[in-house]
């Protein structure tokens, strides 16, 4: 390695940055900066190290060798001093004006909207929940350009720039009409693929609810429709003969409402983890700490 007696440490964020999102551009666009600085900045570093740290692959870069291993070494110890620098500033809830926004569907909303409105009615903070992107990569890129300060869904993707806390399992159950002609307490197998369906379609994961939460292969389903929302399909169901797939506790909140009962799969299933996800950078930034307590807090209860 090239002898030098100063070295601008500026040098090893730009790198960092470059290692983690594989681009100088969204480098360039994490750290404020433009590409030709990102990528001056990142031949001087190479001076320093005195080996090559990217090679093109296609239209991208790949790093060398040397350029993980000292992504490996040195990357972990450079995040604990920018959450040290950024812990240092105050937040205080009562006087801190603040706007959070939260991305969440609609089971997430429903659990955690109305406790959250209720511990900021009489504090200068907002808090703003909005749907998801259809896709993973529209979702993290969201949270990752700083659109968003959290997510919270299930199986999300999972990278060096995010941290990832499970904070919720809800236990998934069938909805159907409470005076359905045919199913009362129970369903077998049978009675559940004799009947018709109304499916919860995950666009994230082009899969229905339940083939997501089954490692089972299932039967074909006679399908009634097709729903993103549960509260359209809970209207659906209503209506008719056809059965679906909720959450336990959130189609609990809604059985007067349209005269559901609920019922257990005649198959193994399993929970849904809801996960909350945020940028690696926040973990002791306190305004963001004490968002994250408020959430866990209301789960708790």
């Amino acid at each position: 390695m090239a002898q030098h007696k100063q070295f601008d440490v500026n040098l090893l964020r730009v790198f960092l940055a470059v290692c983690r999102t594989g681009s100088y551009t969204l480098a360039a666009e994490e750290l404020d900066l433009t590409q030709p600085s990102v990528s001056n900045a990142v031949s001087r570093f190479k001076a320093v190290i005195g080996e090559e740290l990217f090679v093109r692959a296609g239209r991208n870069i790949k790093p060398t060798a040397m350029a993980n291993y000292l992504y490996e070494q040195l990357n972990d110890s450079f995040t604990n001093i920018e959450q040290t620098i950024s812990g240092l500033e105050g937040f205080d809830p009562i006087t801190s004006e603040r706007q959070f926004v939260i991305l969440a569907g609609d089971v997430v909303t429903h659990f955690l909207q109305p406790g959250l409105e209720e511990i900021v009615k009489d504090l200068p903070i907002e808090i703003i929940f909005r749907e998801p992107p259809d896709y993973d990569e529209n979702i993290m890129e969201n949270l990752y350009q700083e659109q968003a300060d959290l997510i919270i869904d299930m199986q999300l993707p999972m990278d060096l720039r995010f941290e990832k806390q499970l904070i919720m399992s809800e236990t998934p159950v069938c909805v159907v009409r409470r005076d359905h002609p045919r199913i009362g307490s129970e369903i077998s197998w049978d009675e559940y693929f004799d009947e018709r369906h109304v499916v919860i379609k995950m666009r994230r994961f082009n899969l229905s609810a339940v083939d997501l939460l089954t490692d089972e292969v299932l039967p074909t389903r006679k399908v009634h429709s097709i729903k993103s929302s549960l509260l359209t399909a809970f209207d659906s169901i209503s209506a008719g003969e056809a059965i679906g797939v909720s959450p336990q506790r959130y189609a609990e909140d809604y059985l007067e409402m349209f005269n559901l009962k609920l019922v257990q799969p005649p198959f193994k299933i399993r929970s849904i983890d809801i996960e909350m996800v945020w940028k690696r950078k926040y973990n002791k930034n306190p305004a963001h700490i004490w968002l994250r307590e408020q959430i866990c807090g209301l789960i708790r209860k």
